[in-house]
């Protein structure tokens, strides 16, 4: 039996000699093929299967500048910040021993001879045994990128084209706004205009065509006879546009430029593509009285382009689907779902507050950021949903295979939550949050165009409910929208319809001060609407811009009223609110210098009222403006203390004059201790720093009692005087006894 056992060892050594071990086979034909394969630990390290490629040797020392270790255990998220971000992913599919791979996208290292490596990560489990492997990619990529290459080289040239008409066009627009404003009588084109190669044509309010040149009956085949249709061509721009861009509508009514390219047909129902502006031009009313729209035909660039149309629908940035892609997938989509029956699901997601990320980052960290986002979004759908890259800091999902309406919300908070998670960047990490609007078909639209317009509505009302939320279409949020539309158009007109005024309110001392203080609050008399409060227009101002124009209004019309109360022999300190936008991109200082000598006014007759959002900002260049604005010699107050940034530790290094209380706590004196405990702190601190207080709300006696005991400077409320028309300032101050 030993005989046999050892002929049969001699004849299994004899049949293996020359073949090599399966492990080391593996190692080899890994290294072969340049993957570094690793097995993940609970310990989060990684161990290497077999020896890595000499590739990854050389970038992990260059990583860690380590001198030739020995290398078996290696901390891959620590050296990489790109892969610290795809295992977060990736340890849920290791924990859940999921039967799938997981590939993070390609990204870039630079190796020690400055030459770049192009890597793509891959997690998967093999008999629940979980792997990552590393794939230089470098050559594949060079391939391909000659591919790309040469579309690249012909998109830039036609980029650069259409930058130019682009250029041209913007130059040609602010030539036509000074010769055919509104107030212009000129009713015809000059020569030079008459032979511009450009379109122009100048409409009315209603569509109705006033001036054309030759350009423009080239472009629509038309013949030199040949009247132009007097009122359609407008419309049909934008229900042409409209397919493409949902959101013009919306962008021409709110009395915006809009610009674009999108696919036209001439007499002959021939297809061009053109790129179109439309400027609206305002009368002194600040009404829409004309639009000046400029037109190219491109035909030409995107024939030149269309052998690389399917290279044309990707992202460079994200690699995902792009604009141009996603109209046509979301308009198959729902094709077959009018064919089954069945329903489709739009997500509509804009990132929020990413033109700030943008600007901070740099293009470069930006596209990081995009192409994590990217990542984290295929990471959270299935592989027969859709997700694409509509530009900027906007995507879109498209879902065809859900069940319910509670399916779409946990897939938008398995979105957010997943979209929340820290970015790794090589020496800091941020969070980004998005605002997501769901549309389902059919309710909410039947035709793609219909459909989106219903899932930007939702996702405008998620921004507006606060961000990094989800919320479903519904005719209250399109309403909302609308509503939101039509106050921020009313907004532009306000100031020049001359609808705004300023109510004032007293602040009585009721300590040893006999200042005369009142503060200043903004209302809107709205033609139709009648009186419209700050709560209903300031959130939509802010988030417009229009708020610093209304923001240096408030300035010049209380200056102008410390003027005239001082003319009548009363000496009063105005206090005006100044929003954190006008604070930031707004020369304040300088508006504030210039209107105090316009008006010959004692600056410290001028009190600027900041709420505490200003200091997300960079703390030390609040501190800068503000000690600015004091070295004018205005006051300085905070609003709304102890509601939201409130710090005391920030408060000492402030140059404040006053800290007002706010009214939620003054609601609740004299019987609520713990509003009694932070009301007479916040007394107490604010006196030791040589700041006086007022209280807000002040709205009986008992509430008055308590504040005269607790050594309150300044009260403020509803026992005293509502806010006041500039008439009964007058009748105030010749009755009003200051205690």
């Amino acid at each position: 039996m030993a005989e046999q056992v050892n002929k049969d060892s001699s004849s299994s050594k004899k049949s293996n000699e020359g073949n090599p071990d399966s492990g080391e086979l593996a190692s080899n034909i890994l290294n072969q093929l340049d993957i570094a394969a690793f097995c993940w630990t609970d310990q989060g390290f990684f161990n290497s299967i077999g020896t890595p490629p000499d590739w990854f040797i050389e970038l992990y020392q260059k990583k860690t500048r380590a001198i030739k270790p020995e290398y078996h255990e290696f901390y891959l998220g620590v050296s990489f910040p790109f892969i610290e971000n795809f295992l977060f992913d990736a340890e849920q599919i290791w924990a859940e021993h999921a039967n799938k791979n997981l590939r993070s996208g390609l990204w870039t290292e630079t190796v020690n001879d400055f030459s770049e490596l192009y890597l793509e990560a891959v997690a998967m489990n093999a008999n629940k045994v979980p792997i990552l492997l590393l794939m230089n990619e470098t050559t594949n990529f060079e391939i391909r990128h000659k591919v790309f290459q040469n579309a690249r080289n012909l998109a830039l040239k036609n980029e650069q084209l259409e930058n130019s008409i682009q250029q041209h066009q913007r130059e040609l627009q602010k030539q036509l706004e000074k010769i055919y404003n509104p107030s212009s009588s000129s009713n015809e084109l000059s020569s030079e205009l008459e032979e511009e190669t450009t379109a122009i044509m100048i409409c009315k309010q209603d569509g109705d065509v006033e001036l054309y040149n030759k350009a423009l009956i080239d472009i629509y085949s038309l013949s030199a006879k040949e009247e132009l249709k007097r009122q359609s061509l407008l419309d049909q721009w934008i229900k042409e546009a409209e397919k493409q861009y949902p959101e013009i509508h919306r962008v021409i009514k709110s009395g915006n430029q809009w610009e674009g390219e999108f696919e036209t047909v001439d007499v002959n129902t021939e297809k061009k593509w053109v790129r179109l502006m439309i400027a609206p031009l305002v009368n002194e009313d600040n009404q829409i009285a004309r639009y000046i729209c400029i037109a190219n035909d491109i035909s030409s660039i995107k024939l030149s382009v269309s052998e690389i149309e399917k290279l044309t629908q990707i992202d460079p940035t994200t690699h995902l689907p792009n604009r141009q892609s996603f109209w046509k997938k979301l308009a198959e989509e729902i094709d077959n779902c009018r064919q089954s029956g069945e329903s489709l699901a739009l997500m509509y997601l804009d990132l929020d507050h990413f033109k700030q990320v943008n600007d901070d980052l740099g293009p470069k960290q930006a596209d990081f950021l995009l192409n994590t986002v990217a990542t984290r979004l295929k990471r959270c759908l299935k592989k027969c949903d859709y997700v694409a890259h509509l530009g900027g800091d906007e995507f879109a999902v498209v879902i065809c295979n859900f069940s319910d309406q509670q399916a779409l919300a946990n897939i938008a908070q398995r979105i957010k939550d997943n979209l929340y998670r820290d970015v790794s960047f090589s020496d800091f990490t941020l969070n980004v949050s998005a605002s997501i609007g769901i549309a389902v078909y059919p309710q909410h639209g039947i035709k793609p165009r219909l459909l989106v317009k219903s899932a930007d509505y939702a996702m405008y009302h998620a921004k507006e409910m606060g961000r990094n939320q989800f919320q479903f279409s519904s005719p209250y949020s399109k309403r909302r929208i609308k509503q939101k539309l039509y106050i921020e158009q009313g907004l532009k007109s306000a100031l020049a319809n001359n609808e705004f005024k300023l109510l004032y309110q007293p602040q009585i001392s009721v300590g040893k001060s006999t200042e005369h203080r009142i503060e200043a609050l903004i209302r809107w008399m709205h033609p139709t609407q009648g009186l419209v409060t700050p709560a209903d227009f300031i959130s939509i101002a802010e988030e417009s811009g229009i708020i610093i124009d209304i923001g240096k209004w408030v300035l010049k019309s209380a200056c102008e009223q410390i003027s005239i109360l001082r003319n009548a022999g009363i000496y009063t300190k105005i206090s005006i609110n100044v929003s954190p936008k006008q604070f930031k991109y707004s020369d304040l200082t300088e508006d504030v210098r210039s209107t105090l000598q316009e008006f010959k006014i004692d600056p410290s007759q001028l009190e600027i009222e900041v709420t505490e959002s200003i200091f997300v900002e960079e703390m030390d260049d609040v501190i800068k403006q503000l000690e600015a604005l004091r070295a004018l010699g205005v006051s300085i107050s905070l609003d709304d203390f102890g509601t939201g940034y409130s710090s005391l530790s920030y408060l000492k290094r402030l140059p404040l004059n006053i800290l007002k209380i706010d009214r939620s706590f003054i609601s609740e004196l004299p019987n609520n201790k713990h509003s009694q405990t932070i009301v007479e702190s916040i007394i107490r601190m604010a006196h030791q720093l040589s700041i006086q207080v007022i209280a807000e709300g002040v709205e009986n006696q008992a509430q008055l009692d308590y504040l005269k005991k607790l050594d309150c400077d300044f009260v403020q409320g509803y026992l005293f005087s509502i806010p006041l028309e500039t008439r009964e300032l007058f009748t105030l101050y010749q009755s009003l006894s200051v205690q």
